[in-house]
């Protein structure tokens, strides 16, 4: 009865993995060699929050897609095995000269996803009480 308990009833050949419980969301990495790149990161999502900033700025419709289009560049670098600094150095700089204040978004969200959407939150908030002061 190796690998088998009574309790749960689970039967496991040796060197097998029994897990139990929620892994949803969970990475699981078993074995020998194992390498875990950033793949398994879902960056589509930050990159929504980015974008939405991006949306709620005062820039012109062209710079907003110049920066979008950066962003989607930085998306794709960070999704190679090794992402190239280099590269993703001119990206940001290029986007900072354009809207700084996307930068800091995007440095947030990308740390710290719940930060960068407290930060577009905090920059909306302003926006509205700079907005309701001017009228």
């Amino acid at each position: 009865m190796a690998g088998k308990t009574k309790k749960d009833g689970l039967s496991a050949g040796n060197g097998s993995v029994v897990i139990g419980g929620n892994v949803e969301r969970s990475n699981v990495v078993v074995g020998n060699n194992n390498v875990v790149s950033n793949k398994s990161i879902q960056l589509a999502a930050y990159f929504e929050i980015i974008v939405q900033a991006v949306e709620n700025t005062q820039l012109a419709p062209a710079d907003k897609l110049d920066v979008k289009a950066e962003l989607q560049e930085i998306q794709t670098a960070l999704e190679a095995p090794t992402p190239d600094e280099t590269f993703l150095a001119r990206r940001f700089r290029n986007i900072k000269r354009m809207a700084p204040d996307i930068v800091d978004v995007a440095f947030e969200t990308l740390k710290n996803p719940i930060g960068g959407v407290a930060e577009v939150i905090k920059r909306v908030a302003k926006k509205m009480t700079e907005d309701a002061n001017a009228g």
